[in-house]
C-alpha cells in the first residue's frame, strides 16, 4: 500500500518537473518575476514531496525524522513561495514589503526550530504505523507545532485573502482564473487538516500537488477566457478610428464598425456596402493579391475626404481563401495639414504671392513645360516704400502691399506666376503676348490712387525683361528686370523701362567684375592707395586707405566701376576686410621704423555689419600685428544707420571702448546727421568741402561750416575738412579751427610705396 502512495507522489514530482521545464523552455524568464515566482514555488514542492517519500519509506528512523523535518520546513516555504506568487498574480499588497521579510524571518525560525527536533523532540515525535502488511513511521505531534500550525495557518489565511478580494473586484471573464486557483488551493489546504487532525496515516494532499501545478501554469500562463477575446476584440474595432468593413469569400458583407456605418451606411442598408465593394476593388491590384493599399477621394454627403485604403484577404491554415476586409483611414485632415504647411512655406504671408524660392521653381517649371511659348519677366516696385512706412506706418504699409498683389493677381492669367521677391518688390512671369503697357499702366494708376494725397504723390516702377535665353537662371532674369528700374529711379518722366542692349551691356560687364573678383582678391590685384590727410600747419600724421584695381589687362580700374556694385552685391565686405589687414600690416611696419605718431583711416560698409563680425575682425587684426587699436582709426557713414541702427551703434560703442576712434564721413549730406552726432560715440566728424563750392551761397556755407566746427569741438570732437582743392580754400580753413585737411590740393591718393618716399 505505500509503495502505491510512493508511486503517486513520484508521479506528482514527475508533472511539476514537466512543469517547470515547460514553463523555463517556453516563456521569457528573465526579468519576469511572475514566471519564476511559478518556478520557485514548483521546485519548493517537488523538494517537499520527495522529501515526504523518503520520511514513509525509510526503515532507519533518523531517516524518516529527516525527512519529516524536511517536509514540515517544505510546508513553510510552499506557502511562502505561494504568497510571492499570489502577490505577482493578482498584484495585491505588490508594493507592501514588510510582509514578505517578516514572514520569510518567521520561516527561517521555523525551520531552525524543526530541524532541531533530532536534539530536543519539542515538535514531534516518530511512531511506526502498519497499513496492511506494510509499516512505516509517521509521527506525532508536540507542543511546539501547534507554533508551526499557526504560523502556517497565518500564511493560508494571507493567500486566500489575496484571492478573494481579486475575484470580488475583477471583471467577469476574469474571475475564473483566479477562482480556479483558490478553490483547487482551498482543496489541498482541507485535504491536510484532514492529515493532520483526524490521524489519516498518509498525507493524500501532495497528490494534489501535481494538479495544482497544472491550475496555476495554465490559468496564469495561458489561460483567456475565449468571450473575453471576442469582447475585447469588438471593443477595440468598435472604438478604431479607421473604418473597418469584412467580407466573406463570396464578397457578402459580414461585418462594419461604427466608423464605417457613419461614413458609408448612414441608412443601415447593408448591402450599400457590397455595392461599394465592388467599386473599391474595380481596376485595383487587390483582385490578384492579397494586400494592397492606395490613396483614394470620397465624397460623403457632398464632402471631400482623402482616405488611406488598406486592403487584406484572410486565408486558412491550409491556404483556403476565407474573406477580405478593408480598412480606410481618414488622412484628410493630415492632407489639409500639409498642403497648408506647404502653401506657408512657399507663400507670403501678407500678400498671398509666391515667396523667392517657390517663384523661381514655379518659374523654371513653365519655361521647361512650355518651350515654345515666348515669356517676360516683369518686376515692380514703389519707389520710395521707406518713406510710405515712415510717414503712414507699416500697417498701411501692408495694406497697400496687399492691394498690389491683389490687382497683380486679378490682371495675370493662369499661365502666370508671380510673387512677392522681398518688402516691396513683385515679380511677375508672364505671356509675351500676354503682356501691354496699358494693362501694367492702369494697373499702377489704380494703386497709386490708393494712397495719394496732398502729401505724398505714389510712383510705381516697372522693369520688363524679354527672355532671350530660356536657360539663363531665374535670378538673372529678375535682375534684368530690376536694372532696368533702376535706370530711371530718378526720373520723373517715365515708370516702365525695358532691359536693352545698353543695359544688357552694363549687366555683363558687371557679371565680368563679379566673376574676376575672387580671383583678383586672391592674386593681390586690389591694391592700397593712401591720401594724406595733414594739419593746419601742414604737417602729416594721419591717412586715408583707399583702393585702386589693378587688373592685368586693363589697367587701374577707378572704384566707381567697382565698389557700388560690391555694395550692392555684398561682396563688399571680402574686400574691406583685405584693406583692413593691408593697413594694419602697414602700421607693424611703420612702427618698426619708428614712425608710431602714425595712423590710417579705413572705410566700413553697412554690408560689413551683416557679413562679419566686425568687433571680432578689427580687434584680432589689431592683437595679430601688435598695434595700438587707436592707429587703426574706423570711418563710418551715417548709410549705416538706416536699418538695425541700436545695433549698429552696440558695435561701434564697442570698437571705441576697446581704444578705436572712430570718423563720421560725409558728415552733411544726409538728413539725420544731427541724430549721428547726439547717438554715435564718434570721435573725429569729417565734412566735405561742398558747402564752400564758389557759389552765391557761399557766406552760407561758410557760416555752416563754422556753426559745425564749433559744435563739433563743444562735443569734444575733431573735425577733418575734405576735398580741399585751391589755395583760397585754405586760407579760410586755417582760421575755423579745424584739426585736419585732405584733399587734391595736397596730394592725391598714392601707390603706398611713393607714399612712403614723400612722407616717411
Amino acid at each position: 500500500m505505500i509503495k502505491l502512495y510512493v508511486l503517486f507522489f513520484l508521479l506528482t514530482v514527475f508533472i511539476m518537473l514537466a512543469c517547470v521545464v515547460y514553463i523555463a523552455t517556453r516563456h521569457i524568464i528573465k526579468k519576469n518575476k511572475l514566471n519564476i515566482s511559478i518556478i520557485q514555488l514548483l521546485i519548493v514542492g517537488i523538494v517537499t514531496t520527495l522529501a515526504y517519500c523518503l520520511a514513509i519509506t525509510a526503515r532507519e528512523e533518523l531517516y524518516a525524522e529527516l525527512g519529516y523535518a524536511t517536509y514540515f520546513a517544505g510546508i513553510d516555504w510552499i506557502l511562502i513561495t505561494f504568497m510571492f506568487y499570489a502577490r505577482h498574480y493578482t498584484k495585491i499588497w505588490q508594493d507592501t514589503y514588510a510582509a514578505p521579510l517578516i514572514t520569510t524571518t518567521i520561516a527561517v525560525i521555523d525551520n531552525i526550530s524543526i530541524f532541531h527536533n533530532f536534539k530536543w523532540h519539542h515538535a514531534f515525535m516518530l511512531k511506526q504505523v502498519t497499513i496492511g502488511e506494510d509499516w512505516f513511521y509517521s509521527f506525532a505531534i508536540n507542543d511546539y507545532y501547534v507554533v508551526h500550525l499557526v504560523f502556517c495557518y497565518i500564511l493560508v489565511a494571507l493567500i486566500v485573502l489575496m484571492f478573494a478580494q481579486k475575484t470580488l473586484q475583477t471583471s467577469g471573464f476574469h474571475r475564473n482564473r483566479y477562482l480556479s486557483i483558490l478553490v483547487m488551493f482551498t482543496g489541498i489546504i482541507l485535504l491536510n487538516v484532514l492529515y493532520l487532525f483526524f490521524d489519516y496515516p498518509v498525507d493524500v494532499s501532495i497528490c494534489l500537488y501535481s494538479v495544482a501545478s497544472i491550475f496555476v501554469s495554465y490559468y496564469t500562463l495561458m489561460y483567456n477566457p475565449k468571450t473575453f477575446v471576442e469582447f475585447m476584440l469588438s471593443t477595440i474595432t468598435e472604438r478604431m478610428e479607421c473604418a473597418l468593413i469584412s467580407f466573406d469569400e463570396n464578397d457578402s458583407y459580414i461585418y462594419s464598425n461604427q466608423v464605417a456605418n457613419r461614413m458609408f451606411c448612414q441608412s443601415g442598408d447593408k448591402k450599400l456596402l457590397e455595392e461599394r465593394f465592388r467599386k473599391w476593388r474595380e481596376g485595383k491590384d487587390a483582385n490578384s493579391i492579397s494586400n494592397a493599399n492606395w490613396n483614394d477621394i470620397y465624397n460623403i454627403n457632398g464632402d471631400e475626404y482623402r482616405f488611406d485604403v488598406h486592403f487584406n484577404k484572410v486565408y486558412d491554415k491550409k491556404g483556403f481563401y476565407c474573406g477580405c476586409y478593408f480598412s480606410f483611414y481618414d488622412v484628410t485632415g493630415d492632407f489639409l495639414a500639409y498642403e497648408e504647411e506647404k502653401y506657408r512655406n512657399s507663400h507670403d504671408s501678407l500678400t498671398g504671392a509666391l515667396k523667392r524660392e517657390s517663384f523661381y521653381e514655379e518659374v523654371r517649371r513653365i519655361l521647361d513645360e512650355n518651350p515654345h511659348t515666348e515669356y517676360v519677366m516683369v518686376c515692380t516696385n514703389i519707389k520710395g516704400f521707406k518713406l510710405i512706412n515712415d510717414m503712414y506706418g507699416v500697417d498701411e504699409g501692408d495694406k497697400l502691399l496687399i492691394r498690389c498683389s491683389d490687382l497683380i493677381r486679378e490682371k495675370i492669367s493662369s499661365a502666370s506666376a508671380f510673387a512677392r521677391l522681398e518688402s516691396d518688390r513683385f515679380a511677375i512671369l508672364m505671356p509675351k503676348n500676354r503682356y501691354s503697357e496699358e494693362l501694367f499702366m492702369t494697373g499702377m494708376n489704380q494703386v497709386s490712387h490708393f494712397m495719394n494725397n496732398s502729401q505724398y504723390r505714389m510712383v510705381i516702377l516697372v522693369g520688363v525683361y524679354d527672355i532671350f535665353d530660356r536657360h539663363a537662371t531665374v535670378v538673372s532674369m529678375c535682375d534684368g528686370a530690376f536694372l532696368a528700374i533702376d535706370s530711371i529711379k530718378d526720373s520723373f518722366k517715365n515708370s516702365i523701362a525695358y532691359y536693352g542692349d545698353m543695359l544688357r551691356r552694363e549687366y555683363m560687364s558687371e557679371q565680368k567684375i563679379l566673376g574676376e573678383f575672387e580671383e583678383a582678391l586672391q592674386t593681390g590685384q586690389f591694391a592700397m592707395f593712401l591720401q594724406p590727410v595733414v594739419t593746419t600747419d601742414g604737417r602729416m600724421t594721419l591717412c586715408e586707405a583707399l583702393v585702386r584695381w589693378i587688373h592685368p589687362s586693363r589697367g587701374i580700374i577707378a572704384p566707381v566701376s567697382f565698389i557700388p556694385l560690391l555694395e550692392r552685391t555684398g561682396y563688399i565686405y571680402k574686400l574691406d576686410q583685405y584693406i583692413w589687414e593691408q593697413a594694419a600690416k602697414r602700421l607693424a611696419y611703420w612702427t618698426s621704423l619708428g614712425h608710431d605718431e602714425l595712423s590710417i583711416s579705413v572705410n566700413v560698409s553697412v554690408k560689413d555689419f551683416y557679413y562679419m563680425d566686425i568687433y571680432d575682425t578689427l580687434v584680432s587684426l589689431v592683437e595679430k600685428y601688435h598695434i595700438d587699436p587707436s592707429r587703426l582709426k574706423i570711418e563710418i557713414t551715417e548709410s549705416i544707420f538706416m536699418t538695425e541702427k541700436e545695433r549698429q551703434i552696440e558695435i561701434i560703442t564697442s570698437l571705441k571702448e576697446y581704444g578705436f576712434l572712430i570718423e563720421i564721413d560725409d558728415f552733411g549730406s544726409g538728413y539725420s546727421s544731427l541724430n549721428m552726432l547726439k547717438e554715435v560715440p564718434a570721435d573725429i566728424l569729417k565734412m566735405d568741402m561742398a558747402f564752400l563750392s564758389v557759389d552765391k551761397n557761399q557766406n552760407r556755407g561758410r557760416k555752416i561750416v563754422n556753426t559745425i566746427i564749433t559744435l563739433a569741438k563743444a562735443l569734444g570732437m575733431m573735425v577733418i575738412i575734405e576735398g580741399v582743392e585751391t589755395e583760397e580754400q585754405l586760407d579760410y580753413l586755417k582760421g575755423t579751427g579745424a584739426d585736419y585737411l585732405q584733399g587734391y590740393y595736397f596730394n592725391k591718393p598714392l601707390p603706398v610705396k611713393k607714399f612712403e618716399d614723400i612722407y616717411l
